[in-house]
C-alpha cells in the first residue's frame, strides 16, 4: 500500500462515479485494519499513513473520506452517503 496506488484507486473510483453521472463523487474509504485501526489500538496504518495521504488527495478529490470502519461504511453507502467505495481493508 503506497500513496501512488491509493491515488490511482481513488482516481478510478472518481472516474467510475463520474461515468455514472455523478458530478461531485463522494468516495468512502474503508480502513485497512478492523474498525479503521481504532486510533492506533488495532493498527496504526490509518493514522500514520493512509489518512495523511487521503488528506493530500482531497485537493484533487474533495469528496474522499478519511478511513472508515468497513462494517458501517457499506451500510452508509447503501443509505446514499457515498457514491463509491474504496475497500483496502484487512478481509479482502
Amino acid at each position: 500500500l503506497g500513496p501512488v496506488r491509493l491515488r490511482r484507486t481513488v482516481a478510478a473510483a472518481d472516474r467510475l462515479a463520474r461515468a455514472d453521472g455523478i458530478a461531485a463523487p463522494r468516495i468512502g474509504v474503508c480502513g485497512l485494519n478492523p474498525h479503521a485501526g481504532e486510533g492506533g489500538l488495532l493498527g496504526d496504518e490509518e493514522r500514520d499513513l493512509i489518512d495523511p495521504a487521503l488528506e493530500r488527495l482531497r485537493a484533487d478529490f474533495p469528496g474522499v473520506s478519511s478511513c472508515q470502519p468497513a462494517d458501517t461504511l457499506f451500510a452508509r453507502a447503501l443509505r446514499g452517503e457515498f457514491d463509491a467505495i474504496v475497500a483496502l481493508y484487512h478481509d479482502q
